[in-house]
């Protein structure tokens, strides 16, 4: 017979409720505690679908179906509270193989008491029909087997449940204790509830309370749960971490409860061990107390900390980075701990240093010789080059073989000489001690004191110096870098001149630029040493045309120079026909690089 009963509704409201936070926290399965207490849920379901079901189908047949689930959903419900009472507490060391043995108990002896009722009523004493308030309802009584098993298991567990909450409210700090003070309220109402039953102190005459409270406090334990946000934690850091990264990766609560990790982590830290989710940071770093404490004392203001860490099993160094997870009103969630592998990395910095040890080793030797070279050097065979030049003019009218010879001498003394300063000058580069101080110059007096450098040279090949700069040409340049250029220039062509023949220094404007030329009609140069200039590394090797040697170096110096003063250069020759050596300048003044 069926009917309608208020009783039904609440009970259904009981029922929508548990399934409706089941299947929310099915997300978050990967948690032990939420598998705790889907197993707590599943139980009021079992409870609350069918004590509902019964006050609406009153059937003889169906009704002693439905008492056996019904005391099956109360086990059940029991076992889910006691065991999300323990991983809430952060007592999980607790499920030993003995723990989960005296669990099992109250449910095979319940399985038991329901397999022989039929035959021995071992749970119900009396069932029967009563009219309640003018409604039908079934009235039973159980047996004693089954108060002992269902109520005496029941005080015994949720005696033990609040042993373990008290414990835990002892131990906390507030706020983090206000949770179990709610999750002990809500117990206690179960509890007197159920008693007030028992002694028959009914508030809604023929209805149990239990389930509805029960049902109650499984939403008590949800918000208490996600009041430390773990179903925002879990999947905002899973959607960044996965398991495949090589780098250890932990996640912890807003309670620093390690709830979640990726298999190297596992493979570092979990050492085996099972049943570690919602544990401590004790208890999951045991092997390393030392970043178990180092978690614990970081600063709640920073976001972002990082330190580096040494294990001893295996012997790795660590960098360690932790990032706080805050929530939309900045409040701290949770941390993500990643331990990113620097052993590798520690081992090249070592020989980075070493290294670097050793060429600042010799580059202070090398500095060491150049400046040996600039100042034992340089001045003697700048000596013995004007010593040679007046000896060749001397013997010039006196004797023709010592002068063809002491020609040569100076010949030789000049290319020495114009090597070395053209080294020195390229180390000075290289190592950034060169200065640069631009201003504006006017061309024509950088050219003249370059010819006048080479008057002898070029009197020497009966060779012409034609001046064809404009007067007005003037540049923003280092006028010692730009004489260094030319002297260059003017050096290689007379080098590769005929004699009596003449080199001509031209200036044109091109825009904001001047384009200053060198022009000889000399031996000229082939297509393939053409690419080969102004590349380092390149060797270069050139006869002039009374067996003066060429080998580059100076056309390196020389594009460091134009282009250090803003210009371009570019060389035009033609085998035969000669070479036009050419760089632009500025006009104007332009911005220097404050930072050499």
């Amino acid at each position: 017979m069926w009917q309608f009963h208020p009783y039904s509704l609440l009970l259904g409201f009981a029922f929508c409720l548990n399934l409706i936070l089941g299947l929310f926290v099915l997300r978050s399965i990967q948690l032990t505690l939420i598998r705790y207490l889907l197993v707590m849920i599943v139980g009021c379901l079992v409870w609350t679908g069918f004590y509902g079901f019964d006050f609406l189908l009153i059937d003889k047949d169906w009704h002693r179906f439905r008492i056996y689930f019904i005391h099956a959903g109360i086990i059940i419900a029991t076992l889910g509270g006691t065991l999300s009472t323990i991983g809430f507490t952060l007592n999980r060391q607790l499920l030993t193989r003995r723990m989960w043995i005296l669990l099992s108990i109250q449910p095979l002896l319940m399985a038991m008491i329901i397999l022989f009722d039929p035959l021995f009523g071992t749970l119900l004493q009396d069932t029967h029909i009563e009219i309640i308030e003018g409604r039908t309802q079934w009235v039973q009584v159980l047996a004693l087997p089954g108060q002992i098993v269902e109520l005496g298991g029941s005080t015994i567990w949720s005696c033990y449940i609040a042993y373990l909450i008290l414990k835990s409210i002892l131990n906390t700090r507030a706020p983090a204790r206000n949770q179990f003070y709610l999750i002990l309220v809500s117990f206690i109402v179960l509890w007197t509830t159920t008693v007030f039953h028992v002694l028959g102190v009914r508030p809604f005459p023929g209805l149990a309370l239990a389930p509805v409270t029960l049902s109650v406090q499984v939403l008590i334990f949800f918000f208490a749960i996600g009041y430390y946000r773990m179903f925002d934690l879990v999947p905002l850091v899973r959607g960044e971490i996965v398991d495949e990264l090589d780098d250890p990766v932990v996640i912890l609560d807003g309670r620093n409860r390690v709830i979640d990790w990726n298999i190297v982590a596992e493979q570092l830290f979990a050492d085996g061990r099972r049943y570690l989710t919602l544990s401590s940071t004790e208890v999951f770093f045991q092997s390393y107390p030392e970043l178990s404490q180092k978690i614990q004392n970081l600063s709640e203001k920073r976001n972002l900390i990082q330190w580096r860490w040494e294990s001893k099993d295996p012997l790795r160094d660590w960098d360690v980075r932790v990032k706080r997870v805050r929530d939309r009103y900045r409040i701290s969630i949770g941390l993500v701990v990643v331990f990113r592998d620097i052993t590798d990395q520690k081992k090249l910095e070592s020989q980075m240093v070493d290294a670097n040890r050793s060429l600042s080793y010799a580059n202070a030797t090398k500095d060491r010789f150049l400046s040996i070279i600039s100042h034992d050097l340089r001045g003697p065979l700048a000596g013995i080059k004007v010593l040679l030049k007046i000896l060749n003019e001397k013997v010039k009218e006196e004797d023709t073989e010592i002068y063809e010879m002491t020609k040569s001498l100076v010949d030789a003394s000049e290319s020495v000489f114009s090597l070395l300063e053209n080294l020195l000058e390229w180390s000075k580069l290289q190592r950034g001690q060169e200065e640069f101080h631009p201003n504006f110059t006017n061309v024509n007096d950088i050219v003249n004191e370059t010819i006048y450098l080479f008057e002898l040279n070029a009197k020497t090949k009966s060779i012409q110096i034609q001046n064809s700069i404009p007067t007005h040409a003037t540049v923003f340049c280092d006028d010692q870098m730009i004489l260094t250029v030319l002297r260059n220039f003017l050096s290689n062509a007379i080098k590769f001149s005929y004699n009596s023949s003449s080199i001509r220094i031209e200036a044109e404007e091109e825009g904001m630029m001047w384009r200053i030329k060198v022009i000889d009609s000399g031996v000229g140069i082939s297509a393939d040493i053409l690419k080969k200039l102004f590349h380092v590394g390149e060797t270069i090797k050139s006869i002039g045309t009374q067996g003066e040697n060429g080998s580059g170096i100076g056309l390196l110096l020389c594009q460091e120079f134009v282009e250090r003063n803003q210009g371009k250069i570019r060389v035009e020759s033609e085998i035969g026909r000669g070479s036009v050596f050419s760089f632009t300048l500025c006009k104007t003044a332009f911005p220097l690089d404050t930072s050499e």
